[in-house]
């Protein structure tokens, strides 16, 4: 009888322990929320932020997050991805499907962009402040504040030099066909345009929404100097 007991315990015990899944590693915290969906699902200042966390802004809405290194801002009408680095790597990755991203690290390792299948990431462990827009579905608006940023698409790598602002046009041979023609043999035309714009113009939704943040909320912005 005794023994029956016992196995029935050390079963329950052995059921409980592997039913249990373990969550996956922390990435940041929530600093501030301002209507914000998380997962379909609401979300408060102070909320961990876990890998696959999928957040969305709905008009005049924000979302500050904080990690390790690095701040994320997603500003109004906008969304992304968050996934932790592969291979047990420290540092994050978001991905934007929508709107503007604007992120600040000091580590580069510790944060990768990626949005409509480019990458953005900075380039050494400096302060790095840059804006990402998805303008159109094969155009990026990219600004880099402070520290260069390497842009990667399909193969291919620019510089994007601190200071400086450019509308990327993705898959730049189907927006320019005419001019095909003039290419000569053997060479390869580029996976993406870059048209330097001014900052000023890169950076005009960032300004309009710190306006709008710093007069009602205390200015916790990543694009702080």
């Amino acid at each position: 009888m005794l023994l029956r007991q016992f196995l029935a315990f050390e079963l329950a015990i052995f059921l409980g322990t592997s039913s249990t899944v373990p969550r996956p590693p922390a990435l940041g915290v929530v600093v501030e929320a301002d209507r914000v969906h998380v997962n379909s699902g609401e979300i408060s200042i102070g909320a961990t932020i876990y890998d696959g966390d999928q957040f969305s802004t709905e008009p005049g809405g924000m979302l500050l997050l904080r990690g390790d290194a690095m701040t994320l801002e997603l500003i109004e009408e906008s969304a992304m991805l968050i996934h932790g680095r592969t291979n047990g790597a420290q540092g994050a990755e978001a991905e934007l499907s929508k709107g503007t991203l604007i992120f600040s690290t000091e580590r580069a390792a510790a944060l990768g962009i990626t949005a409509l299948g480019a990458r953005v990431d900075p380039t050494a462990d400096v302060r790095t402040i840059a804006q990402i827009t998805i303008a159109e579905p094969n155009e990026l608006r990219i600004y880099a504040r402070r520290g260069d940023l390497q842009f990667s698409y399909r193969g291919e790598t620019e510089t994007i030099a601190e200071r400086s602002a450019f509308r990327v046009i993705l898959d730049a041979s189907e927006e320019q066909p005419k001019k095909a023609e003039t290419i000569k043999p053997g060479h390869k035309r580029k996976a993406f345009l870059l048209i330097a714009i001014s900052a000023g113009a890169a950076g005009a939704s960032a300004l309009a929404y710190e306006r709008h943040h710093h007069h009602h909320k205390p200015p916790e912005s990543p694009d702080r100097p």
